[in-house]
């Protein structure tokens, strides 16, 4: 039997998508067999089908007439979006792929569903893609902690994990998360919560998480008004939560990548200056230039450190190491 191509997987999974959202619009329940008949496959196909979404976590119900429909717990109010929104969703969804190393039913469901309102070959020829990447990857319990970390998030309900800290301790604690914030450089997802050991908010990464709870019978919390993502990370590298002072991060260019440089926003309070020789300055205010430090030295011999010293004098060392272990030749194989 020849093999399928990434089309042909996408279309498979598009029927499962298109019977979800059948399942997801009625009220009475749909048996097999009138699925059978929506989609224009055999019975046993809808029931494999039926058998994907659950395994994926979703909420399909069964009556005692053995009629189908998606139980409460996995509905969202129906949503409309133009094709150009379409279209940034699916580069959203894009880079969380890249974050992603272990199988994420949701996300594939997720690129199903533009790919079926979106008739775009290519898209379809991606979900393929990305069916053939998901089975290649290991299943892993971290996405069913992640699964209900984000459920508690979507509930508004707390929830109790257990974290590993940056020294490998693990202590449980109780969250109440306010926001989720990806970070592509960092290869996860940042949850930003009112913790109650240190009664404050702040940051846990995803991957840390070893496992997680959900506390429903503590009921639901609000989200405190003042409360602002943007103005928490707006000064940060990355995630690293100001303190009293902002340090101030001089960065100066080679020629041979100052038109790089000029292409990006690297920071809401980067400045840049030209320079004489053809290079250029950056200048810009950061909660910490310790979550610099891996970026800076990625530019290598074409970026000096001017100020603050200790981000000048952590580059320094590192290039001399860098020099005496290449120093050393060519290594022995």
């Amino acid at each position: 039997m020849p093999e399928e191509t990434s089309y042909q997987r996408g279309d498979k999974f598009l029927r499962v998508i298109t019977l979800f959202d059948s399942l997801q619009t009625t009220e009475r329940g749909k048996s097999t067999q009138e699925l059978a008949d929506e989609l224009g496959v055999d019975v046993r196909s809808v029931q494999r089908y039926i058998a994907q979404l659950q395994d994926a976590g979703l909420d399909i119900e069964r009556d005692a007439h053995s009629r189908y429909k998606v139980g409460e717990g996995s509905r969202l109010p129906s949503m409309q979006f133009s094709k150009a929104e379409g279209v940034d969703i699916l580069i959203a969804l894009r880079l969380l792929q890249q974050l992603r190393s272990t199988r994420d039913d949701a996300l594939i469901g997720a690129v199903a569903r533009l790919a079926n309102a979106m008739k775009i070959g290519t898209v379809t020829s991606y979900l393929g893609t990305m069916l053939q990447a998901a089975e290649a990857k290991p299943e892993s319990p971290r996405q069913r902690i992640e699964n209900v970390v984000v459920q508690c998030f979507v509930d508004r309900i707390p929830c109790e994990i257990d974290y590993e800290n940056v020294d490998g301790e693990v202590n449980t604690r109780v969250i109440r998360s306010y926001f989720l914030e990806p970070r592509v450089e960092s290869h996860t997802v940042f949850v930003f919560a009112l913790d109650s050991k240190s009664r404050s908010t702040r940051w846990f990464r995803m991957d840390r998480i070893h496992s997680a709870r959900e506390l429903r019978i503590e009921g639901t919390y609000a989200v405190p008004e003042d409360f602002d993502i943007g103005a928490m990370t707006g000064s940060s590298w990355g995630v690293w939560q100001p303190g009293e002072e902002l340090q101030s991060v001089v960065l100066r260019f080679h020629p041979a990548v100052a038109a790089r440089v000029r292409q990006s926003t690297w920071h809401p309070s980067a400045v840049l200056t030209d320079l004489p020789d053809g290079g250029v300055e950056m200048r810009l205010r950061v909660a910490s230039e310790v979550e610099m430090r891996p970026w800076v030295l990625g530019w290598g011999a074409q970026v000096e450190v001017l100020e603050p010293p200790s981000l000048r004098e952590h580059a320094t060392a590192s290039m001399r190491e860098g020099a005496r272990m290449y120093g050393k030749g060519t290594p022995a194989s």
